[in-house]
């Protein structure tokens, strides 16, 4: 049986090309690392953030992130790397057919049955030209060739994300979670190709994303591999774990020239509970646990959502007798649900739309934004008839999904805009002038190329398939959501409540 091994790429660019000068490079930065405070620690990471530059520019910051696994030499046995994908755009994750992965100093084994624990995955393809000159991963491994041995039983797990959703890279680093035998390795660099000053804002912003777990706010202007950090923020989020800064830098502090820069950082990220104090720019006080809209939401979704579900079902059904939405009354309803919130309402009849209304922004409370877009969607959706009352059976499913703060999405032209929007997790909002169109993140499911996506929306906004101007405008927005069927799966509808 033939062993196929992936050659290297780049090294005499990224790094040596001879085995020896690229091994007195690697270990001099690891004892330099070593040395340092942030290795002077008993705990050990379960995962590391580091960049992937040129060992030039970030290998001292690659290697503060390693340094802090280097008591795993005798418990790890496999190495998931997980990084972007830069020469090449496709759908999804991808693995290379291969056995193993050479660099000059010798080959690092591939993880077999990971690699198949992967493809059982859906987002999980074999695409050798992805991988075949790229760097991301690559530059990852003579650190792991020396900090290990060349003689150890570790393998790897080499991942390349390009477009998916952050969730579909959290499932994939769950189902390859493991225990003590697994190390999880992500790779990114952080802006690119501004000013210093410009560029330093950017990696602070970045880095309290980070520190808060904020998964959802990272896009590529913080980080050419936000889906891999912020997939693993997920798990880090899910988990109660705490995640450390070692470091910051940007490549003008080796080269002097402060005009165009690219960022670097590295973290690490421990299990535990314990809640680890940072301290802003400001001098304002957080903790890394704030999770943000996405788990205040789902703690809201948890605790409240048939709640929810009920007040919408309600408010159809009182408009069924009434021809209006029903009246919130605030001594019955939980006070999580008085808070400000924004909404969409969405009515499906036997898997087909039957009628969506909602609200961008939060302007009033949540539990009568439910309200009135649950009477929106039933009766005054302009694209269907009001509903009937003899519709109302286990064919009619009704779902909410809660919106984010839709937030700007910059971008330098058509192409530019298709490559950075994420798949099944932006909601998009397109302008031009007073033209407006809205897809819920859940149109991916019927769109689920980003051109596509992109030509039905501007026909949503009344614009054609095919048009395109300097002046148009993107927002993003995530969202959270809860259906009926979560509820009860039969005589949903059957009763007036």
């Amino acid at each position: 049986m033939t062993t196929i091994i992936r050659p290297p790429a780049v090294a005499g660019t990224f790094y040596p090309a001879d085995a020896d000068l690229l091994r007195s490079e690697i270990d001099g930065l690891l004892d330099a690392a070593i040395q340092s405070e942030h290795a002077q620690r008993d705990t050990i990471p379960k995962a590391i953030i580091v960049p992937h530059a040129g060992l030039m520019f970030s290998g001292s910051l690659a290697a503060l992130g390693f340094a802090t696994v280097r008591a795993l030499k005798d418990t790890v046995k496999r190495i998931v790397i997980v990084g972007p994908a830069h020469r090449m755009a496709f759908q999804g994750i991808a693995l290379a057919k291969a056995d193993g992965f050479a660099t000059p100093l010798g080959t690092v084994k591939c993880d077999l049955a990971g690699l198949q624990s992967a493809l059982s995955w859906p987002q999980v393809q074999i695409l050798d030209d992805a991988h075949r000159q790229e760097h991301g991963l690559e530059i990852e491994l003579p650190f792991i060739q020396r900090l290990f041995g060349k003689d150890s039983d570790i393998a790897i797990v080499p991942l390349l994300v390009s477009r998916c959703g952050a969730r579909h890279v959290h499932e994939l680093i769950e189902a390859l979670w493991g225990g003590p035998e697994t190390l999880i390795v992500i790779s990114s660099d952080l802006s690119h190709f501004h000013d210093d000053a410009t560029a330093q804002k950017m990696d602070r912003h970045t880095r309290d994303k980070i520190e808060r777990f904020d998964a959802e706010g990272l896009d590529t202007n913080d980080a050419c591999g936000a889906l891999p950090i912020a997939g693993m923020l997920m798990s880090a989020r899910k988990r109660g774990m705490r995640i450390k800064t070692l470091g910051m830098a940007n490549s003008g502090d080796v080269t002097g020239d402060r005009s165009r820069v690219v960022g670097y950082g590295a973290w690490a990220v421990y299990t535990g509970t314990e809640k680890m104090r940072v301290q802003p720019e400001d001098g304002a006080n957080t903790t890394e646990t704030s999770t943000g809209f996405v788990g205040t939401t789902e703690h809201l979704l948890r605790d409240h959502g048939p709640e929810m579900i009920d007040l919408a079902r309600r408010s159809i059904w009182h408009a069924i007798r009434h021809d209006g939405p029903m009246a919130v009354d605030r001594t019955a309803v939980s006070p999580a649900l008085l808070n400000a919130g924004a909404c969409f309402v969405t009515l499906k009849k036997s898997g087909q739309l039957r009628g969506c209304i909602g609200s961008v922004m939060a302007h009033q409370d949540l539990a009568t934004d439910l309200c009135d877009n649950a009477f929106k969607a039933g009766f005054r959706d302009p694209r269907f008839p009001p509903l009937q009352e003899s519709e109302l059976t286990d064919d009619l499913e009704l779902s909410i999904s809660v919106l984010s703060p839709a937030r700007d999405f910059p971008f330098s032209d058509e192409a530019d805009l298709i490559a950075k929007l994420t798949p099944f997790e932006d909601g998009i909002i397109l302008s031009e002038g007073n033209k407006r169109g809205l897809f819920l993140p859940q149109v991916w499911e019927q769109l689920p190329n980003p051109a596509d996506f992109l030509a039905h929306l501007k026909r949503k906004a009344g614009l054609p398939l095919d048009h395109w101007s300097e002046r148009m405008r993107a927002q993003r927005f995530v969202t959270r959501g809860i259906s009926g069927k979560d509820i009860a799966n039969t005589d949903f509808w059957q009763t007036e409540i």
